[in-house]
């Protein structure tokens, strides 16, 4: 997976993974109890600061000394487009939804297939399979619970089956092994590669299926596309910083991770005068959205 180019990396997500995957099949139960825990665990460790350096990233992507109007410009623009974001959600949360999920789709197949040499419109096909399936496994295997999300986040019930949907997940999880066995078959994957694929694909459908929405979600947001992003992120300062540690990333991150934790805060506060219909978790995932859209148009930017 092109999230982890480090194979130990890899090895520790993969293997982390299967404890999850095991955990679900064999004490639900108890994984279910200890579901939230672990979503606030990953997502403040590794979640929020995989993004969090987006200043560090922009800096290093202009390559030069920043000027205090291109400091404040960074930091405008991208507080204006979480908040612009936050509106829409509030009063258009139908379009806000589906823009997020077709954004955060892409961005996943990217982060996954970036090292694929592919024409354009190949690619963003390719893209969009991937992501679909990641997002999907964690929605469209457990209908019943993801269901009541979406319809506090659009304010109107969802009427499609869970057997439809779980459906369409099987169907897009045979659809990236066809995929997989073609470019491989068209040797636009070598052996070891394509092999390296079709595992990450088995072992994310164990974990979505046997573990919980939000946890099938925290392992494969936190673990395979954020922890990824992180080393990559960090390989790639270190080509201009060479001496760029790992707690010197942190140490950029806390202060945005801080503000989004703060950000959290003040929705929930905020929710009986303007989110009075959503849960918890619904504020949760309007957050994650809000902070997330700058961050994929950045690194975007970043791969162009």
């Amino acid at each position: 997976m092109a999230d982890h180019p480090n194979n130990s990396v890899y090895g520790f997500t993969l293997g982390l993974t299967l404890f999850f995957g095991v955990w679900g099949a064999l004490q639900p139960e108890s994984l279910q109890q200890f579901q939230y825990p672990l979503l606030a665990i990953l997502v403040v460790l590794i979640g929020l600061p995989h993004g969090a350096t987006d200043f560090l990233l922009f800096r290093r992507m202009r390559g030069k000394v920043l000027s205090p109007k291109q400091v404040f410009l960074f930091f405008l623009v991208y507080l204006l487009t979480v908040f612009c974001y936050l509106l829409v959600w509030l009063f258009w949360p139908i379009p806000a939804l589906v823009f997020f999920l077709g954004i955060s789709v892409f961005h996943f197949g990217q982060s996954n297939w970036q090292y694929l040499r592919l024409p354009k419109h190949w690619s963003v096909g390719l893209y969009m399979l991937w992501g679909a399936f990641v997002l999907g496994g964690p929605l469209l295997w457990h209908w019943d619970k993801s269901t009541v999300i979406i319809s506090q986040l659009i304010g109107q019930p969802l009427q499609w089956s869970a057997d439809t949907m779980a459906t369409l997940q099987w169907g897009l999880l045979g659809l990236n092994i066809l995929v997989v066995g073609v470019l491989w078959a068209a040797k636009r994957l070598v052996r070891n590669r394509a092999m390296h694929e079709m595992l990450s694909l088995l072992a994310l459908s164990f974990v979505f299926f046997y573990t919980p929405l939000l946890v099938g979600f925290a392992v494969y947001f936190t673990l395979w596309h954020s922890l990824g992003s992180l080393f990559q992120q960090l390989a790639y300062f270190r080509r201009a910083w060479p001496s760029f540690t790992l707690i010197q990333y942190y140490k950029q991150a806390a202060p945005y991770t801080l503000l989004s934790l703060l950000g959290l805060w003040g929705l929930v506060l905020g929710q009986p005068l303007f989110f009075s219909g959503f849960s918890f978790i619904s504020l949760f995932f309007i957050l994650i959205a809000c902070v997330t859209l700058p961050h994929i148009l950045l690194i975007e930017e970043s791969f162009k």
